[in-house]
C-alpha cells in the first residue's frame, strides 16, 4: 500500500509518500501559499516525481488542512447564518456574546421557536413555519444553526426542525447542535454556529482539493484528520467543518510517536510560527477532557491536550529596557530576512544559532551577520524560550515523571543541543520535520459518542453495550480492518440535578483503514 500524505501548516506545507513496509520514499516542505491549495499541488507533484512512481500506484491521500483555522483569523467565504432557538420561552442570552466582532457579524437572525417536547402533538403552527421560511428567503440566509434546550436529551425537535426547513431549502446546509456537543448550552451553541459560519469555506476547499488532485491523476480515495488526529471522508468534512479546524498538533505528535517507536513520551512541535507541546499515551495524541475554546469562543468538542507557545523559530526579537519582547513572524520569509541567512531580522533562530552553530546544518546560510548580535542578548531569549517549554513539559509531566522527551518539527534542530540537562532521554528521530505529514498517514477512523441517556427501561450495561456495538459497526461501514476495531475509552458523567437515573456516557472506539 502506498500513501501520500500532506500537512498544510502555517509556514510549510509538508507531503510524504510512504511505501508498503512504512519507509518514507520521499518528502517535500512547500512555503504554504496563500490559496493553500496551489501549495498542496505543488508538494503533492514533488514528492510523487521524486518516488518515481504513478500516480495510479497511490492507494490513498491523508490530508490535515488550515483552511478552517485560517478561517477564524482572516475571514473569507464565512456564511452568513440563521440561529434557531428551540426553548421553553426566549432566552435573554446573546449569542456569540463574547465572540470577535469580525466573526459575530456573521450571526445575521435569532430566531424562537417554542419547544414541543413535552407535547409532541403541538409542533409549531404552519403559519409560523411559513413565516421563518419567508425570513430566511428575504434575509438572503447561507447557512442555518439549529439547538434544542434539551437536545443532548432528546433530539427529535432539532431533526423535526431540520426537516421541515430542507423541504423548502434543499440546498442550504443545516447544522444541528446535538450532533457537535453534548452538555453545556453555550458551549453547544457556540460550536453548531461556527460549524454553520464555515460551512462554504469548507465546501469550496474540498472542490478546490478533489481539482488539484483530478489534475494529479490521482484517483485513490482522500480523507481528512480531524481535531482528535483520526480521519474523516471528505463529505464528512464538509458537515462537520470545525472537527477539521485542529487536526495540525495532533498529526505531529502521532508522526512523532511512529518516528520514535513510542508510545508514551511528550513531543515538542518547534515550527516557524508556534511551539507546540503535547503528550502520546498509548500510541494516541492524548486528549482534553473539558471543554476548549477557539479565539477565546468557548465550545465543547474532542480536540487534542496541546500547550501552545505563541511564537516559533520564525518570531522576530527585540530588547526593551533589556528585557526580550518576542513580536510577530516572519517565518515565510526567515530564509531571506534572517541575520542567519543575510538578512537584518532578529530572530529566535538567529540566537539559538549564536549560542551553538552547529543548530544548523543549511548551505543557504551565511552566519558572519550574527557577530554584531551579542551573545548575552541571544542567551536571554534561548533561556526564555527552553524556560517556557520545560513549564509546559512539567504541566503534561504530573505524576509520570521520566516520560521521553520526542522533538520534531523544521525548528526542533535549534533544540537538539540545547534540551536539557534534566531530562534523561530526548529523541530526535530521523524526519523530525516531517513528522506532521507522516502522522497524517498513520491516522486511524474513530468513532465516538457522546451522549445523555436517561436510565428508564435500559440498565447502564446494556446502554454502553448497545453503543458500543454500534461504533464498532460505524467504523466496519467506515473501511476499518474487523480484527483492528477497539473501543479505546468509555467514560460516565452523573448528573446529581436531574430528577430520575441520568448518564452521560462518552465512548470512543478506533480502527486501522483496510486499504
Amino acid at each position: 500500500m502506498m500513501k501520500l500524505g500532506i500537512d498544510v501548516g502555517g509556514t510549510n506545507t509538508d507531503a510524504v509518500i510512504v511505501g508498503k513496509e512504512g519507509k518514507i520514499l520521499s518528502w517535500k516542505k512547500q512555503l504554504t501559499t496563500k490559496d493553500i491549495i496551489s501549495g498542496i499541488g505543488l508538494a503533492a507533484k514533488h514528492v510523487i516525481d521524486e518516488a518515481g512512481i504513478a500516480p495510479e500506484q497511490i492507494d490513498g491521500v491523508f490530508v490535515g488542512t488550515t483552511h478552517v483555522q485560517n478561517a477564524l483569523y482572516h475571514p473569507v467565504q464565512l456564511s452568513k447564518t440563521a440561529l434557531i432557538r428551540i426553548m421553553k420561552k426566549p432566552s435573554f442570552l446573546k449569542p456569540a456574546l463574547f465572540w470577535p466582532e469580525h466573526l459575530k457579524k456573521y450571526v445575521s437572525k435569532v430566531y424562537y421557536i417554542k419547544s414541543f417536547l413535552e407535547e409532541t402533538s403541538r409542533t409549531p403552527a404552519p403559519e409560523e413555519m411559513d413565516q421563518l421560511y419567508k425570513n430566511i428567503k428575504e434575509e438572503h440566509i447561507e447557512s442555518i444553526c439549529i439547538i434544542g434546550a434539551s437536545s443532548p436529551l432528546m433530539d427529535n425537535e432539532e431533526r423535526y426542525i431540520r426537516d421541515c426547513i430542507k423541504k423548502q431549502f434543499p440546498k442550504i446546509p443545516i447544522t444541528m447542535s446535538h450532533e457537535l456537543g453534548s452538555i453545556g448550552f453555550v458551549e453547544r451553541e457556540n460550536a453548531a454556529l461556527l460549524n454553520a459560519i464555515f460551512a462554504e469555506v469548507i465546501r469550496q476547499a474540498m472542490m478546490d482539493l478533489t481539482g488539484i488532485f483530478k489534475k494529479l491523476s490521482l484517483q485513490c480515495p482522500c480523507w481528512l484528520t480531524q481535531n482528535d488526529g483520526s480521519l474523516i471522508e471528505l463529505q464528512e468534512a464538509i458537515d462537520y467543518p470545525i472537527f477539521t479546524i485542529g487536526s495540525g498538533a495532533t498529526n505531529s505528535f502521532r508522526g512523532a510517536s511512529i518516528l520514535s517507536g513510542l508510545r508514551d513520551c511528550i513531543v515538542v512541535d518547534f515550527g516557524g510560527s508556534t511551539i507546540e507541546i503535547g503528550r502520546i499515551r498509548n500510541g494516541q495524541p492524548e486528549m482534553a477532557v473539558s471543554s476548549t475554546s477557539f479565539l477565546n469562543i468557548d465550545v465543547n468538542m474532542r480536540v487534542p491536550k496541546v500547550y501552545s507557545l505563541p511564537y516559533g523559530g520564525g518570531s522576530l526579537i527585540s530588547l526593551e529596557k533589556g528585557a526580550v519582547q518576542i513580536k510577530e513572524t516572519i517565518a515565510s520569509d526567515l530564509e531571506h530576512q534572517g541575520i542567519s541567512w543575510g538578512g537584518d531580522s532578529w530572530t529566535i533562530t538567529d540566537s539559538f544559532i549564536k549560542m551553538d552553530s552547529d543548530s544548523l546544518s543549511d548551505q543557504k546560510s551565511s552566519l558572519g551577520g550574527l557577530k554584531k548580535l551579542s551573545y548575552e542578548d541571544c542567551k536571554k531569549v534561548v533561556k526564555k524560550v527552553t524556560r517556557e517549554i520545560k513549564e509546559k513539559i512539567t504541566r503534561l509531566e504530573l505524576n509520570s515523571e521520566g516520560l521521553p522527551i520526542v522533538l520534531v518539527g523544521g525548528g526542533s534542530t535549534l533544540l537538539s543541543n540545547q534540551l536539557f540537562g534534566k531530562y534523561k532521554r530526548v529523541y530526535h528521530p530521523s524526519g523530525h520535520h516531517i513528522s506532521n505529514a507522516v502522522g497524517a498517514c498513520f491516522a486511524p477512523l474513530s468513532a465516538q459518542t457522546d451522549k445523555v441517556f436517561w436510565l428508564k427501561n435500559q440498565s447502564k450495561e446494556e446502554i454502553i453495550e448497545l453503543e458500543k456495538e454500534k461504533l464498532i459497526q460505524q467504523l466496519f461501514l467506515k473501511g476499518a480492518k474487523e480484527e483492528s476495531i477497539n473501543v479505546v475509552s468509555i467514560e460516565e458523567f452523573p448528573f446529581d440535578y436531574f430528577e430520575g437515573e441520568v448518564l452521560r456516557i462518552r465512548i470512543k472506539a478506533l480502527g486501522k483503514l483496510q486499504i
